[in-house]
């Protein structure tokens, strides 16, 4: 795996790792699968803790990267979240983390206050 900033023959950014499984996702069901034909949405399992947005999935040690997309969209709309409970805080953090990193038009901050804060391009998102 080839982070954002990884440069070709540096390791700066690099993740030397295998992939547990593949996984075609049809709806709500998924399916392993060895192989993927084009087209296909897949999920790669055992990658997830070193990919952050975007990175490039790569046998060959010389690749370059993928450029990372740019949207021409900013957060509307933001919304201030917060624990019913205390003891419930690390949840929310990991669970922000999550959205963070699967939705690359979601943006989440803590602000000085400590008040986690959601920005998003709809409500929806």
């Amino acid at each position: 795996n080839q982070g954002p900033h990884c440069k070709p023959g540096d390791k700066a950014d690099l993740n030397v790792k295998n992939i547990q499984r593949t996984v075609l996702m049809m709806g709500r069901s998924t399916e392993q699968i060895a192989d993927v034909p084009c087209g296909n949405t897949v999920a790669l399992v055992g990658i997830d803790q070193y990919l952050l947005k975007s990175g490039t999935i790569t046998t060959i040690d010389s690749a370059h990267n993928i450029a990372d997309m740019k949207y021409s969209v900013s957060p509307v709309v933001k919304v201030a979240v917060k624990v019913k409970d205390g003891k419930d805080l690390p949840k929310l953090v990991e669970g922000l983390k999550k959205l963070s990193k699967s939705d690359p038009l979601v943006v989440c901050t803590t602000e000085e206050s400590g008040e986690h804060v959601i920005a998003g391009c709809g409500e929806l998102h």
